[in-house]
Order: C-alpha cells, then sequence, then structure tokens
C-alpha cells in the first residue's frame, strides 16, 4: 500500500540498489572507502569526498546484500505508513537528507568516537538505512494521529525513540563500560517520564473503538511497521559482528529521527503555538 508514484518506486527500490550494486562490482569499493586515520573529516578532499562515498561502497557480497534486503524491508514497512499518513512529501524530503547530508555525519561521528586507525576503513549502506529505521517512529506516530482525527499526537514517537535508545546503550555492542549502563538506564527513565507527560497532557481515549474501525490493511501495515522496528533496532545495535560500526548505525539512527521529528512535528507545533 503505497501512494508515490511508478517512478520513485523505481528510483527508490530498484534505482538506488543498482547504484551499490554496481559500485560493488565495479570493484572500487576500496578506493570509494572512508578512512579512520584522518584527523578531521575535512582533513583533505579526499577525506571529506570518501565520507560520503563511502555509504555506497562495499567490498564483500554479503555486507551489499545484507544492507539491499535491510533497506528494502524498512522501505516496505514505511511507505504504507507514509501513505496513510499523507506524508509522501516530508518522506522525499527526509529520504534527500539522509542520502546526502546524513553520511557525512555518520563519517564524523566515527572519526570521533572511534580510535584513529590509518590502515582500516569504513564502507557500507547500514548507516542510511539505519536512518531510514529512525524514521518509522516518526511516520508511525504521524500515521495513528490521521487514523484517529488527532488524539494520538505525533509528539509520542519520542517515546518508542528514547526507550530504543535505552536499549541501545545497555547492549555491549556499544560498551561494556558502566558509563553505558547508566546511559541505558538513563533514556529508559527519559521514555517513561516523557510517555507519562504525554499521557497527563493529552490522554488518548477511545483507542479500542478506533482500533476495530481501522481497516484491515491499515492494521497490517501498524503491525508491519512495528515489527520492522522492533527487529531493525535488534539487528543494527544488539546482534551485530565485532567489526560493525555500531556508532555509525547509531549516527544515522539518531539523524533519522531528529530530521523529520524537529522539522515535521517539533516546529510546526511551536509555529502553531505560537501563532
Amino acid at each position: 500500500m503505497t501512494t508515490a508514484p511508478a517512478v520513485e518506486q523505481w528510483l527508490v527500490l530498484v534505482g538506488l540498489p543498482a547504484v551499490l550494486t554496481v559500485s560493488w562490482l565495479s570493484g572500487l569499493g576500496g578506493s570509494l572507502a572512508f578512512g579512520l586515520g584522518a584527523e578531521s573529516l575535512w582533513a583533505s578532499e579526499r577525506t571529506a569526498l570518501t565520507a560520503f562515498t563511502a555509504n555506497y561502497a562495499h567490498v564483500h557480497a554479503r555486507h551489499l546484500f545484507d544492507n539491499i534486503i535491510n533497506f528494502w524491508v524498512t522501505l516496505f514497512a514505511i511507505y504504507p505508513l507514509v501513505a496513510i499518513a499523507g506524508w509522501s512529501r516530508r518522506f522525499r524530503l527526509s529520504l534527500l537528507s539522509y542520502l546526502f547530508v546524513v553520511p557525512f555525519g555518520i563519517a564524523a561521528v566515527t572519526l570521533a568516537v572511534l580510535e584513529p586507525n590509518p590502515w582500516q576503513v569504513a564502507v557500507g549502506f547500514s548507516g542510511v538505512v539505519a536512518a531510514l529505521l529512525g524514521l518509522l517512529p516518526v511516520v508511525g506516530a504521524a500515521a495513528l494521529c490521521a487514523e484517529t482525527d488527532g488524539v494520538i499526537s505525533p509528539v509520542w514517537a519520542v517515546v518508542p525513540f528514547c526507550g530504543s535508545l535505552g536499549l541501545v546503550f545497555l547492549a555491549p555492542s556499544i560498551t561494556a563500560e558502566p558509563i553505558g549502563m547508566l546511559v541505558g538506564v538513563g533514556w529508559l527513565l527519559a521514555a517513561s517520564v516523557i510517555g507519562g507527560l504525554c499521557w497527563w497532557a493529552d490522554r488518548p481515549l477511545d483507542l479500542g473503538d478506533t482500533r476495530d474501525r481501522l481497516p484491515d490493511d491499515h492494521r497490517l501495515a501498524f503491525l508491519i511497521g512495528a515489527t520492522v522496528f522492533v527487529f531493525g533496532v535488534f539487528g543494527a545495535f544488539v546482534f551485530v559482528g565485532s567489526a560493525t560500526n555500531v556508532w555509525g548505525h547509531l549516527a544515522g539512527y539518531v539523524a533519522g529521527f531528529v530530521i523529520p521529528y524537529v522539522g515535521f512535528v517539533v516546529l510546526p507545533a511551536v509555529g502553531s503555538v505560537v501563532r
């Protein structure tokens, strides 16, 4: 279920994976990779360029295959929710930012967190896929808002996002230090407090009637979206290999949430209050 025009579907679902595949087949993965020995993102023209190109390069077929499959699964969960929410334009703007801006943020966070290593490189599309995963709770909350005639506010999207960050920092893949556990617990507490405040400020009532009135395809869209979100978080941050750039995933995920949440939920809400 989607309202996206056929051209968009072909470009996103076929064209982009084709670009990733051609990039891998060309054997240029090593040349396009982002070196982790750079002093900063702007240390040289090559460093700045590869900060972008590395996201579209792969060295191993398995890595490419995994990223394309995860990309498709995440988009198949997002598109129905975009249609329900009426977020087609917002989705396109978010996707463009993920493709052309977020890669630089991923590279910057990677350099800032990981130990400099001139012999190590970063490649792969998984950071952009993580950004799409960050979009899921936002567009899901927007779809719920549309289905409930505004009874459920899109502001609620921050609750599952904070909860997921709690899980991420509790996972040993991020850090085994005690500070990581404290940060994780802090995010879980933040999710509980924010959820309580949202409930207190605008308690959604009669949700049972709304659920019963949902068309079957809409109910399925919400179920698929929630399932992909939960398993996507576990797949991106918990069940990962030792060589995985989890911090790159995290940078993409946070940016993927913040961009649409601030741009399309928070700022319009603040604007309506000011007016």
